[in-house]
């Protein structure tokens, strides 16, 4: 079955805690759905959800994160598209 994505301009806390009891979102570079842009998507641990946010340049995702996510670097083990992850 095929996902379709809900594109926000950015993440909004309510937003957020209503789709994700444990929410966490991916950043990526250029991934294959979306080549070329970068990509937040929001996830509920290891469940990714519809909701993300697509940008052309990473100034622009980190705007559309909410304040208080802290972000951590990818590990060596992550898909080369995966920039940051925010918790």
């Amino acid at each position: 079955m095929e996902r379709i994505d809900k594109i926000l301009p950015a993440f909004r806390w309510e937003q957020v805690r209503a789709a994700a009891k444990v929410p966490l979102i991916c950043v990526y570079k250029s991934p294959a759905d979306y080549p070329g842009k970068y990509v937040a998507r929001l996830w509920d641990l290891q469940r990714p959800t519809g909701f993300i946010v697509v940008a052309d340049n990473l100034e622009q995702i980190m705007e559309a994160i909410p304040e208080g996510m802290v972000p951590f670097n990818r590990s060596g083990e992550d898909d080369p598209v995966i920039v940051e992850i925010w918790i």
